[in-house]
């Protein structure tokens, strides 16, 4: 079994430098010297498929990665969206219940403030005001300083 596979292996290495000598003869000569019909025919179809696996490709960059490309931006876009959407909702939340709260808190004075400054004023007044009697006194009082 070595020694088929040290056969094959010296056999691959005789053909290869023979190609080298020939190929490199035919570029000093620049023109083919085997199998000219063969290795035109080999060229032609090599360049067509070339040219086609080229295409693809280009094709496959330009498109398919560039679309995938886009898709990526446009998916972190709508998750930087939806979290906006949901700090808004939450930041919304707070406001009308901050509004609720002051419309409850305006009611709330006005039920306490029902008269407003003047009357609490008057109210203030009749609370302190003085009796009848105490009004007599204090009138003989000032009367008997002037003289």
């Amino acid at each position: 079994m070595i020694q088929t596979a040290a056969t094959f292996f010296a056999i691959s290495i005789g053909v290869l430098i023979l190609m080298l000598i020939l190929v490199s003869q035919e570029r000093i000569r620049n023109k083919r010297l085997f199998a000219k019909v063969f290795r035109g025919w080999l060229d032609r179809h090599l360049s067509s498929f070339e040219r086609w696996l080229f295409k693809t490709w280009n094709h496959f960059v330009r498109y398919v990665l560039q679309l995938n490309w886009y898709y990526s931006i446009h998916s972190v876009l709508k998750t930087l969206l939806l979290t906006i959407q949901v700090f808004y909702a939450s930041f919304e939340k707070v406001f009308e219940r901050n509004r609720s709260r002051a419309k409850k808190l305006r009611l709330e004075k006005r039920q306490l403030d029902t008269n407003g400054h003047l009357s609490q004023m008057a109210n203030h007044k009749v609370d302190t005001a003085l009796s009848d009697a105490q009004k007599k006194k204090l009138r003989h009082k000032k009367l008997e300083e002037k003289h």
